[in-house]
């Protein structure tokens, strides 16, 4: 029997001025394939992700997609001569 490792998920979460969003895509593999694309600014987190995904997950080659959106009400600047 062959069971497949496939699978999807995402998650947001809102943090003051910033939109968190997480995609999680996995296929079928023997060993555990983990790839981690997120903004640089955040780029010192990914050994604590990639810690925690390795205790969740056994196998599978895994796509984990982190997005940072600014939620921030920008104004125009104005020039006071």
């Amino acid at each position: 029997m062959i069971r497949s490792m496939t699978g999807f998920g995402k998650a947001e979460r809102l943090a003051p001025n910033k939109k968190f969003s997480v995609e999680i895509r996995s296929l079928n593999s023997k060993q555990l394939d983990l790839s981690i694309k997120m903004p640089s600014a955040y780029r010192s987190l990914e050994p604590e992700i990639r810690t925690l995904a390795t205790k969740a997950l056994q196998r599978g080659k895994v796509e984990i997609f982190v997005t940072a959106e600014s939620t921030a009400v920008e104004t125009s600047a104005h020039i006071n001569k």
